[in-house]
């Protein structure tokens, strides 16, 4: 049984002195390999460096919290680092990329400019990506109809059932993570439980997104809660009991729709310098 964490920030300089410790608990929990998404042009460098030392895949892009960092060369640097990446086995696609309704004073026409650049970029490689969709849904959706994405996953979903249907329909896988855990989150809840097999898989968005268990430790110890690489065994628990399936096939339905999500992953799987190969 190997889990793929789909989404992870485990490159983010608060966790420095903590990621060979969060590499190790990620090990024991039976973590096969995960997905660092970069946040801006500020971090390419360290999100890739941080995945070529723990042999885990990494994305490039643009986060729609990134904005301020987007200047005129800004884009054609990332289609010539994507370019140039090509040839690194644990380079994967695109991402963290998308739009965000919910944080005030975004420039929402620049990141739609953004997004819609980045998904040429993803059509003109054939690169999938993982897209940030928070309170976007519809938006993104409308700009799909201008430039297609070529495959990836929708970064924590929690749309409607049309956008469900809509995003399925572009052929995207849709991620869960520690929300699900969560018993109010009812609608999250039902889409995992609803999706077959090969629409959904797993995500911890680390250190974001902590699940109800590290929410709860953290508020009983007073401190800000976050979500650890090893925290997807909780989730796939959650997804197992809500599927009224075993711990095991839930974790080889969610590898199977990460592998069909980001194609180059399985390359990495097998490098002998992969996550889960070394020992």
């Amino acid at each position: 049984m190997g889990f793929i964490d789909t989404h992870s920030h485990l490159w983010v300089e608060r966790l420095d002195a903590r990621r060979g410790w969060l590499l190790h608990e990620a090990r024991r929990a039976g973590v096969e390999n995960m997905l660092l998404c970069a946040g801006g042009p500020s971090n390419w460098e360290k999100t890739a460096q941080c995945a070529r030392e723990a042999g885990l895949g990494y994305l490039l892009g643009v986060h729609p919290l990134a904005l301020d960092e987007v200047g005129e060369e800004t884009l054609r640097d990332l289609r010539r680092t994507v370019e140039e990446a090509l040839d690194d086995p644990f380079f994967i696609g695109i991402g963290e990329v998308g739009l965000d309704g919910f944080v005030p004073g975004i420039d929402q026409a620049k990141a739609e400019a953004v997004l819609l650049e980045e998904l040429r970029i993803a059509r003109d490689f054939a690169l999938p990506l993982s897209i940030h969709v928070r309170r976007s849904a519809s938006r993104t959706l409308g700009l799909f109809g201008r430039v297609a994405p070529a495959g990836g996953a929708v970064h924590a979903f929690n749309g409607s059932d049309y956008e469900r249907a809509a995003f399925l329909k572009f052929g995207l896988r849709l991620g869960f993570g520690g929300a699900s855990t969560y018993a109010g989150s009812l609608r999250i809840r039902r889409h995992l439980a609803e999706l077959p097999d090969g629409a959904w898989l797993l995500e911890t968005d680390c250190p974001d997104m902590p699940g109800s268990p590290r929410r709860d430790a953290a508020a009983a110890a007073g401190a800000p809660p976050e979500s650890e690489p090893a925290d997807i065994l909780e989730t796939a628990r959650t997804a197992a009991q809500l599927r009224g399936a075993p711990l095991e096939a839930v974790a080889e339905a969610s590898r199977a729709a990460a592998l069909a999500a980001f194609p180059r992953l399985g390359a990495l799987l097998e490098l002998p310098g992969a996550f889960a190969n070394r020992r």
